[in-house]
């Protein structure tokens, strides 16, 4: 789901770098490291899942350059982490995929921008709404929070890169369809599943690995 820097104006791909470079140098400044010091589990699932990350990114099936899916895990880690730990996790898997797959660097912005921080503030946001709007329910968060919002989030990330392939590359959209667009309905389930799978089994074996998860909050009492 790589976007490839050779379809882009220049300009276009320093302004993403200078963007996406901003929002990771403030995730690193905010993030709670103190959190992670303080909870062993924090601190083993953080390391456990971008590396695990780090594998699923390589397996992204395509036939065109850009036109290939691969799992993001960005709901999952803005659930466990929070928004600044999982910018910062993802950030480390895009450059160390970059670097293993020899990918111009020079893309590293416009990627990051659209496989990571548009899923994983949009998952902050349906968080956020579910918070304050819908009752504090186990399976809400679960199937809402985990499952539902990381296949909308799947789909915002390919609906995104189908515009800007569309846009600025040489790919028609009869092209896109049939290569890229017709396996989203695969690939947005295999992300709220595995999402919702390893969401459930933390809340349930290890709650205190998961920052956005209080029992008191969503068990007790229901």
């Amino acid at each position: 789901m790589s976007l490839p820097p050779e379809i882009f104006p220049p300009a276009l791909l320093w302004l993403s770098n200078l963007v996406f470079i901003f929002l990771l140098a403030r995730a690193i400044w905010f993030a709670p490291w103190r959190r992670l010091d303080h909870s062993a589990a924090q601190s083993n699932a953080v390391v456990g899942l971008t590396l695990g990350a780090f594998v699923f990114w390589q397996l992204s099936p395509g036939v065109r350059p850009g036109l290939h899916h691969h799992l993001l895990g960005a709901t999952l880690l803005m659930l466990m982490f929070g928004r600044e730990i999982a910018i910062c996790s993802l950030s480390l898997v895009l450059l160390a995929s970059m670097l293993y797959t020899h990918a111009d660097l020079i893309a590293f912005g416009i990627n990051g921008l659209v496989l990571i921080a548009l899923p994983v503030f949009f998952s902050e946001l349906v968080l956020r709404f579910s918070q304050h709007r819908l009752p504090k329910h186990f399976m809400i968060y679960v199937l809402g929070n985990g499952f539902l919002c990381a296949i909308l989030a799947m789909a915002l990330v390919v609906l995104a890169t189908a515009l800007l392939l569309a846009i600025f590359g040489s790919y028609k959209w009869s092209v896109l369809f049939n290569d890229y667009l017709a396996f989203t309905p695969v690939i947005c389930f295999a992300e709220g599943f595995t999402t919702g799978m390893l969401i459930t089994s933390f809340v349930a074996f290890k709650p205190d690995a998961v920052a956005t998860f209080s029992d008191e909050d969503y068990l007790k009492g229901k």
